[in-house]
């Protein structure tokens, strides 16, 4: 996984957000998923709290290899299992706001079966994940890009990222 789809920098979106001595920050490892179903549908995870919609995905566990994390995340987050049939690449971002710089690796994946509902935790049962099908591709980036300008500069990171990696996948 070589291929760099996107590098997302605060400081460099916003320089006047001080960007601390970036050695120090906490660095996260997570897997993202553009899930297709049969019809070429695009499983995207709504938050109701805050208005925004995301990739199925999340942190990789320490030792975990990324494709048990992300049979572990869609079987979390969507109830499904699937057959990852592409590596897409990775996005790498900045994050000053909460001094973490995060690697996200991403892939595509077909659905196999739904094996059980969602089982969230409960920060996204918090946040108000629900699973919802985006048409198709074209249809899911548009859900995810139209919050690249979101106040939440947490929002318009993960839109940013998601829109990147959905864009990779056309």
């Amino acid at each position: 996984m070589n291929n760099v789809i996107l590098i997302l920098d605060q400081h460099a979106i916003d320089s006047s957000v001080p960007a601390d001595d970036r050695d120090n920050y906490y660095v996260r490892r997570a897997a993202r998923v553009v899930l297709k179903d049969e019809a070429d549908r695009i499983a995207l995870m709504y938050a109701g709290q805050r208005n925004y919609y995301k990739l199925p995905g999340g942190g990789i566990d320490e030792g975990e290899e990324i494709s048990a994390a992300i049979a572990r995340e869609l079987l979390e987050e969507t109830g499904c299992t699937a057959n990852i049939v592409r590596d897409l690449g990775r996005v790498i971002e900045w994050r000053d706001f909460d001094k973490m710089h995060q690697i996200s690796y991403a892939y595509e994946a077909i659905k196999l079966s739904q094996e059980s509902s969602p089982d969230f935790t409960q920060s996204e049962i918090n946040e108000g994940f629900e699973v919802r099908w985006a048409a198709n591709i074209d249809e899911a980036i548009r859900l995810v890009e139209d919050k690249v300008g979101h106040d939440d500069v947490e929002v318009r990171f993960m839109a940013q990222r998601d829109t990147a990696i959905l864009r990779a996948t056309k």
